[in-house]
């Protein structure tokens, strides 16, 4: 069959633009903040030979993981047992899932008795059982008490909903009027997606549209390729470390050995420490997603995200590491310590490319997660994950308070207010969490929120102990700090804990800046005097850091003095 790189062009747009609209759907029909303000969730659509032909990164922490969730989930399915209208569900971490909140909903596209291939999607509920509302236990010692684990099995048959699965799932989790909201919103945007793929089908013809597929994922490979070419040849090594596990204080070693020998990759985490018995452990899928979105962002991010991308590199990961781990090892703090791959691959690449690699991040999720009863009695559960500083750039400062590795966005004040049995007093930049630097890191994120009611809190972060590093002379930026402040009494959360709080109580949270790049006195005047009108930078940490001798600033904008905007 003749190709032509015009109509390849344009498929590629059409079948992006296939997932792009299911995550619309998927987010239009959803019930839970998460999913509905957040977009906490990821689409994909994948050919007959299960290789991923488009996804869009409603959530770029997802980019990785599908390709294998995709191959896992599917060994345990025969095609010849599979129907139109079917769909498969799983969360089960060790059956190809991430962790246990993360559900994962797919369906065969058939046109007419003829496979074409399928579409999925993941998104992230905000309670599927376990022992903390929110699923998200910072002291976790096992998966069993994460969550209810749902195998591979069809939620559908041939479009007959199973009701007794539904039941099942249901039963065990605290808002099941939510979760059934959210699974059906999952449901109609496969649903969606076959639709379109269909429609494709019938415009292009079902051989086309496959071979155009087949081509797309071999020219993305090409591109890939080509920028991993220009990378010089050598062997690299980073370190970094998360603070602890959530149960033991000793620090988890993260290191990474990277061979680059013409247009591949080989990148080794043999050398990493063993899984640990709390929660920041995590499966190679998740370790493979964060590999592959800082190699994304240190090439070029306009390649199509499909399956060719991830041909010319070889992760690995023995198991029994904490990048790899193995059952029944608790992994609700696997996005945690994936993460913190991205940091260690940045300090191997410097070396090699330094002019595209930054300063360390904020370097973690902060993920918080809350649950008890409204002042109707109605239970409730909430998760939410907090931005950071980005790290400085060799050429501009790190960005403020955004995700380093997520496009999720926040839940809006009045939206919290709205469901929730709470009061936001708080919330804004952190004032002086920024690493130091000719080009300063990115300030962290301050909030703080009164509870109405009693709840139950669970914590999973890091980079308290550990900062993110500077670069050239940049200095680290400020740790995390998480703290419970009642009328009587203040106390330190860490940065992996569950705690229980009383109505009245008042939960501080305050994320790391991004380290610096450069030496911080010979950082710009205009662009330092901007920063202390701003408020973003203290007068007094201006001229004791940066050398700064201008007069005492008048601040911008609402930022007044006496009403900082945090830290």
């Amino acid at each position: 069959m003749q190709l032509d790189p015009v109509s390849l062009e344009v498929l590629k747009g059409q079948l992006r633009a296939v997932t792009d609209e299911m995550g619309v759907a998927l987010q239009k029909a959803s019930y839970s903040p998460n999913i509905k303000t957040r977009k906490d969730h990821t689409c994909s659509l994948f050919d007959a030979r299960l290789e991923m032909v488009a996804q869009t990164a409603h959530q770029i922490g997802h980019l990785g993981a599908f390709p294998y969730i995709m191959k896992t989930t599917m060994r345990e399915h025969r095609v010849e047992d599979l129907r139109p209208g079917d769909q498969i569900i799983v969360n089960d971490p060790y059956r190809g899932g991430t962790h246990i909140p993360d559900i994962i909903m797919l369906a065969p596209v058939f046109v007419g008795e003829r496979l074409w291939g399928y579409v999925a999607n993941l998104a992230h509920h905000t309670d599927v059982g376990g022992m903390t509302p929110g699923s998200m236990p910072g002291n976790a010692t096992e998966i069993f008490q994460e969550g209810l684990r749902i195998p591979s099995v069809k939620l559908f048959r041939g479009g007959a909903l199973q009701h007794d699965l539904l039941k099942l799932i249901l039963a065990n989790v605290r808002t099941p009027e939510e979760r059934k909201g959210d699974l059906a919103a999952q449901v109609a945007a496969n649903n969606l997606g076959a639709r379109r793929v269909q429609q494709l089908v019938a415009r292009y013809g079902f051989d086309t549209l496959a071979a155009y597929a087949a081509e797309l994922i071999a020219y993305a490979e090409r591109r890939m390729r080509a920028e991993l070419a220009r990378i010089p040849d050598g062997e690299y090594a980073g370190v970094d470390y998360l603070d602890d596990d959530g149960v033991d204080e000793r620090p988890i070693k993260i290191a990474v050995r990277i061979s680059k020998r013409g247009d591949e990759l080989t990148i080794d985490f043999s050398e990493s420490d063993a899984q640990r018995r709390g929660p920041t452990n995590c499966t190679y899928y998740q370790t493979m997603s964060l590999v592959m979105y800082t190699l994304r962002c240190l090439t070029d991010p306009d390649i199509p995200q499909n399956e060719g991308i991830y041909k010319p590199v070889r992760l690995v990961v023995p198991s029994g590491r904490a990048l790899n781990a193995q059952f029944p090892a608790a992994v609700a703090a696997g996005w945690e310590i994936s993460r913190r791959t991205i940091d260690a691959l940045c300090r191997a690449l410097q070396a090699a490319i330094p002019d595209r690699v930054p300063a360390g991040s904020n370097g973690a999720m902060n993920q918080f997660s809350f649950g008890g009863r409204r002042l109707d009695g109605s239970h409730y559960a909430y998760y939410e994950t907090h931005g950071g500083g980005f790290g400085a750039r060799p050429t501009k400062d790190g960005m403020d308070g955004v995700h380093s590795v997520s496009n999720t966005m926040n839940t809006p004040i009045e939206e919290l207010e709205l469901f929730y049995p709470l009061v936001v007093r708080r919330y804004a930049l952190r004032v002086g969490s920024e690493g130091a630097g000719r080009y300063r890191g990115g300030l962290g994120l301050a909030r703080e929120l009164e509870f109405l009611t009693d709840a139950t809190l669970s914590v999973i972060s890091d980079r308290e102990v550990h900062r993110p590093w500077g670069i050239a002379g940049g200095e680290e930026a400020a740790g995390s700090d998480f703290r419970v402040v009642s009328a009587s009494a203040e106390r330190r959360l860490g940065t992996k804990a569950v705690a229980r709080i009383t109505a009245g109580e008042r939960v501080l949270i305050n994320t790391a800046g991004g380290g610096g790049f450069g030496r911080p006195r010979e950082r710009d005047r205009e662009a330092l005097a901007r920063d202390v009108a701003d408020g973003k930078v203290a007068a007094e940490r201006a001229r004791a850091v940066y050398g700064w001798e201008g007069p005492e600033p008048r601040l911008r904008g609402a930022w007044r003095r006496g009403s900082p905007p945090g830290g």
